[in-house]
């Protein structure tokens, strides 16, 4: 029998046993990026300055840390379960995790959960494409796991795919759209970006069900997180008569090289046009603007924007720039027993 032991915090003498079992589950893995327990440092430093509470579990067999798991309490009606990981054959102690995550967020009050999810940008478990690099804010999962998740009670609830598209299969573009002006992010009023980009993420994302609303202080923070791994040449703004109508963010997959000159794929973090703003044409702009930056800067592969598998429209964005599904991923959740 697994023995669970709670990791209170960083400072906590576990902390280090919590780490541990993502280095030892992705030992003989070339292609997980050791920089995605980020996520980790992220999240207990979020629950420790109170903003998004955490806890935290390490299973250990015979002393040995094999699992672990972290119940998050976001605003609203549905808890998260992240920061998952586990050893190979070790299906008892993750379903003992992830059992005392779903406990907690019960005792918290939470009706439902929802796993993986740790953060804005950590979400889903990966489930096929298990042959494609990691990229820069976005996990790695073994096979396995979609099985601890079932065996915990755990049922698949949306299914998303990221398309992935190449230097050598896009397509030309016109150079612009009448009547809308694209421009990379300008660091002299990054203020000013940050704010745009909060309000139309807000505008864009804010009514879907169980998405967690983020006041602008949580975007700022966001963007502040991602700040390291920015070119700015890769962060677009879409303008209509001086009105930001859409945005794309992408970034340089940091997690492929510590050598920014030796980095040759990318990946598209969001895409948003406002509702009244839809069909017109904006979001190829963006695309076709992305696309022809990446290719001079010598990008040969760039993977998309997660999107759920039924939401044929940016599919078809993607198509068109010769994008073929790449990883593929799930979002699960369970029923905690409370009205």
């Amino acid at each position: 029998m697994p023995t669970l032991v709670e990791v209170a915090s960083r400072a906590s003498p576990a902390f280090a046993a919590l780490k541990a079992v993502a280095h030892e589950a992705h030992a003989d893995d070339p292609l997980w990026a050791p920089e995605s327990e980020e996520a980790v440092d992220w999240a207990f430093g979020e629950s420790a300055a109170g903003r998004t509470p955490l806890r935290a579990w390490v299973a250990l067999v015979s002393g040995v840390p094999v699992a672990r798991a972290a119940a998050i309490a976001p605003d609203g009606p549905v808890g998260w379960i992240g920061l998952f990981e586990c050893l190979p054959g070790a299906r008892e102690a993750a379903v003992a995790v992830l059992e005392a995550c779903s406990e907690a967020l019960a005792t918290w009050g939470y009706a439902a959960a929802e796993a993986p999810h740790a953060d804005p940008l950590t979400v889903g478990l990966q489930v096929g494409g298990f042959d494609a690099p990691q990229t820069v804010f976005t996990p790695r999962h073994p096979p396995a796991y979609l099985g601890h998740f079932e065996a915990a009670g755990f049922e698949v609830r949306q299914r998303m795919v990221a398309p992935v598209m190449t230097a050598d299969r896009v397509p030309a573009f016109p150079a612009g759209l009448a009547g809308v002006r694209v421009r990379p992010l300008d660091v002299g009023r990054l203020e000013r970006d940050a704010a745009a980009f909060h309000e139309l993420q807000t505008d864009v994302f804010g009514g879907r069900p169980g998405r967690v609303a983020r006041d602008p202080g949580g975007t700022r923070r966001l963007l502040e997180r991602l700040l390291p791994h920015v070119d700015p040449d890769l962060v677009l703004v879409a303008e209509r008569g001086g009105r930001v109508v859409g945005n794309l963010l992408c970034l340089p997959d940091t997690w492929q090289s510590h050598d920014r000159a030796r980095i040759d794929r990318a990946r598209i973090v969001s895409i948003a046009v406002r509702a009244d703003q839809r069909r017109r044409g904006i979001g190829l702009a963006m695309a076709a603007y992305l696309a022809r930056t990446l290719v001079a800067k010598g990008y040969t592969s760039c993977e998309g924007a997660w999107v759920r598998e039924e939401n044929r429209a940016p599919l078809a964005l993607a198509d068109r720039f010769g994008g073929r599904v790449g990883r593929r991923f799930a979002l699960l959740g369970r029923s905690l027993g409370r009205a």
